[in-house]
């Protein structure tokens, strides 16, 4: 038996944000093929599992932050201490960054973070107009087109809620507070700081990650290292490329990804993980 966890932005999802045709019948000859596959990403579980649509499969969301088996069996949850969680939310909303909070059921967002955002966005271009303000602006609008959004007038009520929080993301054009943030966050021990993109920060608790997630599920299943498959493109994909022994990078993927990958496929664009599924693993 073989284990795939597959990234979604960037490796399954395509131009659109979506999962393909193509990319859906991989999976499912794989599944039929003796695999177990696993979506591992950032997003929240019933954002996943909204893409999903039939596919029943593990879902490792949040970063590792949640754990869900068949059937959305529950295997494990990793939570934000609240005192920390609201400590930071205060950080970002001071340093004026925009952040969303994610809970056991919606992803939480400020009233006026579109407009902040496209604000900050005509600072940068004014600064740097060379940039492909559209490429820019459709990259902000992912966050905005995600299942699940909701915005809130106040954000930081969830703090002083009995809610679960998840994860707090960011999202800033601004390359220089992004980097000075993630400096400052990552002085907590409590917190592990990671992205999934340029403009992305993502803050968890110091346990969470996707390498800690699959080795939970390959361990359910008793799955070997030389048997788990890492589909990946960005830095949140590095911890789980460590429990695999098999480390594809997409076309598209960061250099550090790459050079750490056994194999490279093509691009999310030209359906990447239905090649490797179909032309390399179920090959073999």
């Amino acid at each position: 038996m073989k284990l795939i966890a597959i990234d979604l932005d960037g490796t399954l999802l395509n131009a659109q944000s979506v999962i393909s045709e193509e990319n859906k019948r991989a999976i499912k000859k794989a599944l039929d093929s003796d695999c177990i596959v696993a979506i591992s990403t950032g997003r929240a579980t019933f954002d996943v599992k909204s893409l999903l649509g039939d596919l029943d499969i593990p879902i490792i969301a949040a970063n590792g932050g949640t754990v869900h088996d068949f059937q959305y069996e529950p295997l494990s949850h990793l939570t934000l201490d609240k005192t920390v969680a609201a400590e930071v939310a205060d950080y970002l909303t001071n340093e004026n960054i925009y952040f969303e909070v994610y809970t056991e059921d919606a992803l939480l967002s400020p009233f006026d973070g579109e407009e902040k955002l496209k604000a900050e966005l005509d600072i940068v271009q004014s600064a740097n107009p060379d940039e492909d303000y559209e490429t820019l602006w459709q990259g902000a609008l992912t966050q905005f087109k995600q299942f699940g959004i909701k915005p809130v007038p106040d954000i930081h009520e969830i703090f002083r809620s009995n809610e679960n929080v998840y994860k707090l993301l960011c999202f800033s054009f601004d390359s220089e507070k992004l980097l000075k943030a993630r400096t400052i966050l990552e002085e907590n021990s409590a917190l592990s700081i990671t992205s999934s993109g340029k403009h992305i920060l993502e803050i968890l608790p110091k346990e969470s990650g996707k390498g800690r997630a699959v080795k939970l599920i390959a361990e359910k299943y008793q799955i070997p290292k030389e048997n788990i498959y890492a589909i990946g493109d960005s830095p949140n994909d590095i911890s789980m490329f460590k429990e695999a022994d098999n480390r594809i990078a997409m076309a598209n993927a960061m250099d550090e990804l790459k050079e750490m990958s056994t194999y490279v496929t093509k691009s999310n664009v030209e359906n990447g993980v239905a090649y490797f599924i179909e032309n390399v693993l179920l090959k073999k």
